[in-house]
């Protein structure tokens, strides 16, 4: 009688013991699962954040590959703190302004009416950081009250060497408004010459450049804007601004000149 109690007791406590293994096994169980499906998510959102391949082929194209290098390799620019990626964006603003500016002429001042606040920060900033270069500029160069008003009239200026080691310089073509960009009726005498030196020509350059770098800028993009007007069978307008904006190219080329103006203004 004892030894059946006994043995049916070793086998009650030999059950329990399988069950609990079983237990244990079937909880590993669980885990193992939940590991596989938590490493299966992860790397579902790990490929998420990569673009397909098709995709990363469009972004690479949306972005030169040689901006990386021509950033790292320019020196560090004094633009108020505004890194070369930040300067990029808010230039391609600015250049698409002036296109659209090209296409409508009274598109700055639509634009001034309805207090735009997709083109009218980044217009206002680069002008701001053009007066700032002239400013700047100013307090270097000895530079006469009509001097001033001179450069400021004419948008185009050229240079002769003369044999005494000065330079003749000659200022013309036509008047504009500085708020429109449109040409102005208003006559202004045909040409001025000056005679500086070579240093100060070089100087009077480059604020030349300075006060006049949105209407020269407005002449490219309004350049642009005929090449493509002429190529196209009656291009609407939205499509003339997506062509140009679409010529990396182009924008580059823009963009280039106007990092190496500000650079030269800051040197000086």
């Amino acid at each position: 009688m004892r030894e059946k109690q006994s043995e049916q007791k070793g086998r009650e406590r030999r059950d329990v013991e399988k069950e609990k293994r079983q237990g244990k096994d079937s909880s590993l169980e669980i885990l193992r699962v939940k590991e596989e499906k938590r490493g299966e998510k992860n790397k579902i959102s790990k490929d998420r954040a990569k673009p397909p391949p098709k995709k990363r082929k469009k972004w690479l194209k949306e972005v030169p590959s040689s901006s990386s290098e021509s950033d790292s390799s320019r020196p560090s620019p004094v633009w108020g703190g505004i890194s070369i990626r930040a300067m990029r964006e808010m230039f391609k603003s600015y250049v698409e302004m002036l296109v659209s500016t090209a296409l409508d002429p009274d598109m700055i001042q639509a634009l001034e009416d309805t207090d735009d606040e997709l083109y009218l920060p980044p217009m206002r900033k680069i002008d701001s950081l053009l007066s700032e270069q002239k400013k700047r500029l100013l307090r270097r160069i000895n530079m006469s009250v009509q001097h001033q008003e001179v450069l400021h009239m004419y948008p185009k200026m050229t240079a002769d060497p003369l044999e005494s080691g000065a330079v003749r310089v000659h200022l013309g073509g036509e008047g504009y408004s500085r708020k429109t960009l449109s040409r102005v009726k208003k006559s202004v005498p045909k040409q001025q010459d000056i005679k500086l030196s070579i240093e100060t020509c070089r100087l009077y350059s480059l604020y030349h450049s300075l006060h006049h770098y949105k209407y020269h800028t407005f002449l490219h993009c309004k350049k642009e804007t005929d090449n493509i007007e002429q190529a196209a069978e009656d291009p609407g307008q939205e499509e003339v601004v997506q062509q140009c904006m679409a010529n990396q190219g182009w924008l580059e080329k823009l963009f280039s000149s106007f990092v190496e103006l500000l650079t030269f203004g800051a040197k000086a």
